[in-house]
């Protein structure tokens, strides 16, 4: 009896909140149909055998009705109460989150479920978590601005206490003109890097073959002035759902990457392929490569493997932060790959089809 009980009481909680809800009214229903039948016959009993058995017969009917009401009343109250559980652990989660509580987050023993709770639980944690990482590297972004701001604004600040005296050598001048151009470029990179976070842009069918072809013609022309070489393997065309000016700023700034640590007479390839559902594309150079502890945070808004790296050739730390927040705005992933023969390699992938939350 008890190994029943128990095989009855598992396929109870394995079955979704409303069909449960539904079971349970069918129940009452039913009930209540029996409850009215046993009444009709009782009825029947006493106009036939007579009033003797009047009492009898009305107390019958109270019992049954109490017993039924009971019954009603107890389904009642553990459902209200199951519910009021819930919604009373959801609202703690959201107040706490609301308070600051980043790492609030809905209970396993709901997220475990397999009804339409559990699916709202587990896709509550899923926006939760999302929205960590955003406010994770909202800071992030804002410390390194902060960072990267003070060491240009300080040679500003002597280079103008300078010009204020009489004899002002050229190369403060020089500096002057050199960090004013460095504050906006980094200030134009970061505004770029907001737009891609918003994810406001427009999506639309676009020729990705055609796009990158014309961003390896831009780049081939301005790698030729130190003999760079830029090849491209690309197919005629591939069509993809996506933003043309957001996918034109990632693939832009991973070749100009590469232009920029690619030796002079060095050579870049790009290359596009269609594989799996996903239009890859691939820009592989020959320049000193990234140490492989490095390789995931390249990606981060202002790394740099080497402290005076990206001052040394001009960038900024963004154009690889761009990239990869564009990619992620369509649902793709990009990484960075050691070349066995020496070099980088980083490596996009967009899905072909537009996929439901992209907007």
């Amino acid at each position: 009896m008890k190994n029943v009980c128990g095989r009855v009481a598992a396929f109870w909680r394995s079955q979704p909140l409303f069909r449960r809800l539904y079971i349970g009214g069918i129940l009452f229903i039913g009930a209540f149909a029996f409850l009215g039948e046993t009444g009709e016959h009782i009825v029947s009993d006493i106009l036939l055998n007579g009033s003797g058995q009047m009492l009898s017969h009305v107390q019958n009917i109270i019992l049954w009705t109490t017993f039924t009401l009971i019954v009603a009343a107890a389904e009642c109250f553990v459902l209200i109460s199951f519910l009021k559980r819930v919604i009373g652990h959801f609202t703690s989660v959201i107040y706490r989150l609301a308070a600051g509580e980043r790492s609030a987050r809905i209970a396993p023993e709901m997220t475990g479920r397999q009804d339409e709770l559990g699916l709202l639980a587990r896709a509550f944690n899923i926006m939760a978590e999302q929205r960590e990482q955003e406010i994770a590297r909202e800071k992030e972004l804002l410390a390194a601005v902060s960072h990267e701001l003070r060491s240009p604004l300080t040679r500003l600040s002597v280079s103008v206490e300078l010009l204020r005296r009489q004899q002002v050598p050229p190369e403060f001048l020089d500096r002057l003109s050199l960090e004013t151009e460095r504050m906006e470029a980094l200030i134009g990179s970061i505004l770029e890097y907001s737009r891609m976070e918003a994810r406001v842009q427009p999506f639309g069918c676009l020729d990705m073959a055609a796009l990158v072809r014309e961003v390896a013609d831009d780049v081939r022309f301005e790698g030729s002035v130190r003999g760079c070489e830029v090849k491209d393997d690309l197919p005629d065309s591939l069509v993809l759902f996506g933003n043309g000016e957001m996918l034109r700023h990632a693939v832009e700034n991973v070749l100009r990457n590469a232009l920029r640590y690619t030796p002079d007479d060095g050579k870049i390839v790009v290359s596009m392929r269609a594989v799996d559902g996903v239009c890859r594309v691939t820009v592989e150079d020959n320049g000193p490569g990234v140490p492989e502890s490095a390789l995931k945070q390249i990606f981060r808004p202002f790394f740099r493997v080497d402290a005076s790296r990206q001052r040394a050739s001009g960038g900024t730390g963004m154009g690889l932060s761009i990239s990869e927040s564009a990619v992620r705005a369509h649902h793709g992933r990009i990484w960075a790959e050691n070349r066995a023969e020496g070099g980088l390699s980083v490596i996009m992938e967009l899905p072909l089809a537009p996929n439901k939350e992209t907007v």
